[in-house]
């Protein structure tokens, strides 16, 4: 007598090869991606006070980017701006040195202190 359970459970997958492993997660990847957001003037002009005050005070600031899809964070102080680049340099508290691109902002805020 045949059972379809049993059949069923035959071909299912024992192990994931490499290649496959990798498939899925690129796809899992894939469905969390997000569209650019459009800032509007409003919201830039915003960051660009916030940026200026914290480089005036030397004081850290929390960075949400823009970054392939995603939404990545930075954390530290604004050591450098590089106008032809469109870039600031912002140094973590690890010491390493982060490239923010202006465009890639998403939003910014003064860090929390303590």
């Amino acid at each position: 007598m045949w059972d379809e359970r049993k059949d069923q459970s035959r071909w299912k997958m024992k192990f994931i090869l490499p290649e496959h492993n990798e498939a899925l997660r690129q796809l899992h990847l894939a469905k969390h991606k997000i569209e650019r957001p459009v800032l509007s003037e409003e919201q830039v002009g915003e960051f660009e006070y916030v940026i200026s005050s914290a480089v005036s005070e030397d004081l850290p600031l929390d960075f949400e980017l823009y970054d392939n899809g995603f939404i990545r964070e930075v954390n530290g102080r604004v050591v450098y701006v590089d106008h032809i680049r469109k870039e600031f340099r912002v140094k973590d508290s690890r010491g390493d040195t982060n490239f923010v691109k202006f465009a890639d902002i998403l939003n910014v805020k003064n860090a929390p202190s303590g």
